[in-house]
């Protein structure tokens, strides 16, 4: 075989590697009227990684884009809603769409406590749906500003971040109220020597229950009375009676 014919051979190879990790199906883990989890095994570098799963989480809540904004900026209420966060501290504000923050997680016997150090930044699309990308913090961010930023740093196992991002999308409420569609796809590793199953389990029940805490107190919570300059919102239509 010539040097032509290897290298053709190793493109077809790559991009079939690249088609099979595309089209891994996700399998179903729960679901209600209301949301639903789902997994399948992890696409890193565009080839699959059995080590760990991608997670997808979806919910609809009755609340506007800027509420959802505001209620996931608010550090302070994190713990409400995260299942296992015990404190969440912006380290820097970069803008009003970016910036660091942390969120510690509380000890599950037999496992270490955890610490997501993260960079979040945010856009709005044209068709008004509104992504949220986070990614591990920058390094140099790490070295000068975590160890003054939290107490007892060392006791933590950082999370690796993989990726995470948000969707919302706006919809049409039956009952001429705000209403969104919300989706969260994750691939993150707690490390340590968690066996995988464990992992994996605690992993989309945790999700689960923090969807399900969204969905019962973003609706009552003080930010939907709050919008966000740039932020716009989905027109409601009034649903009139027929003639």
């Amino acid at each position: 075989m010539n040097k032509s014919s290897i290298f053709i051979a190793l493109l077809l190879l790559s991009s079939l590697q690249f088609s099979s990790a595309e089209q891994v199906p996700w399998k179903l883990w729960k679901k209600n009227s209301s949301q639903s989890v789902s997994y399948r095994p992890a696409i890193i570098n565009n080839k699959i990684d059995k080590k760990l799963i991608e997670i997808r989480a979806s919910a609809t809540v009755n609340s506007s884009m800027s509420g959802f904004l505001l209620f996931l900026q608010d550090a302070n209420n994190t713990q409400h809603w995260l299942v296992n966060a015990s404190e969440s501290k912006i380290i820097k504000q970069y803008s009003v769409k970016e910036n660091s923050f942390y969120i510690k997680l509380s000890q599950i016997w037999p496992l270490r406590p955890r610490i997501l150090i993260l960079h979040s930044s945010y856009w709005q699309n044209a068709d008004l749906s509104i992504e949220i990308k986070l990614t591990d913090a920058e390094p140099i961010l790490l070295k000068e500003t975590m160890p003054l930023a939290i107490d007892h740093l060392e006791e933590f196992l950082q999370v690796k971040t993989h990726s995470a991002q948000w969707k919302i999308i706006p919809k049409q409420s039956e009952d001429e109220g705000n209403e969104i569609f919300i989706e969260y796809v994750f691939i993150a590793d707690g490390r340590g020597d968690t066996p995988k199953w464990l992992a994996d389990h605690l992993a989309l029940k945790s999700i689960w229950k923090s969807m399900r805490n969204i969905r019962r107190q973003l609706p009552k919570e003080k930010w939907q009375q709050k919008t966000i300059k740039g932020i716009t919102e989905l027109s409601i239509i009034p649903l009139t009676d027929r003639p």
